[in-house]
């Protein structure tokens, strides 16, 4: 009798501690591209870039880390969350990225000072940003690139994808941050070729 009374006893022991050693969600954020390396800002930029709100898809814009499935199923793990809103932090790394990429322009994002010139404003919508069923990640945006006078200067659609991560949340958000940095540079490359002030055609 004592012997069952032990083996019960540490059998509730047992299954207390797996009980109470629940798992626990883990946070992540996008990285902006390592700035070592990039040239200095210069003291006058030539003209002010402005990132305007980023619109991201409802799937997306929620806490936890979202991945594609089969048919069309949207994955969401609990365990994995963002640190802050992921609209917001897409802004902040093509702002910072931006601005490591274009060092002759002050780079800034809304809300805009109300005596702030801005002479380009850089609207992104994304389409698509996750994981995909293949393991990839695969990030489709449309961006538009507006004058001070609010015409369309540039309108373009981009497609990128990051391969060869690591598994799990981890990667995925890893592999968003290098699809970003990609956008960024496409983006950068573009308005570098622009006349910092002067207003012109769709392209």
């Amino acid at each position: 009798m004592m012997r069952r009374c032990v083996v019960a006893a540490l059998a509730l022991v047992s299954s207390g501690c797996l009980v109470g050693r629940s798992r626990e969600a883990r946070t992540f954020v996008l990285d902006p591209l390592a700035a070592r390396g990039a040239a200095a800002p210069t003291a006058a930029p030539a003209a002010v870039l402005g990132v305007t709100r980023v619109t991201v898809p409802g799937w997306i814009d929620r806490p936890q880390v979202t991945a594609r499935g089969p048919a069309g199923e949207i994955l969401t793990d609990d365990f994995a969350r963002w640190g802050e809103p992921i609209a917001k932090g897409i802004q902040r790394v093509l702002a910072e990225n931006l601005a490591a990429l274009l060092p002759d322009r002050r780079v800034v994002t809304t809300p805009f000072a109300t005596a702030e010139t801005i002479d380009h404003r850089l609207e992104v919508t994304l389409v698509e940003a996750a994981r995909q069923a293949d393991g990839s990640v695969l990030l489709e945006a449309r961006w538009d690139v507006l004058g001070a006078g609010g015409d369309v200067l540039l309108r373009r659609r981009s497609s990128q994808r990051a391969e060869g991560l690591a598994p799990g949340a981890a990667g995925a958000v890893a592999g968003a941050s290098q699809a970003l940095e990609a956008l960024s540079r496409e983006i950068a490359e573009a308005i570098a070729a622009l006349p910092p002030r002067a207003e012109a055609a769709v392209r």
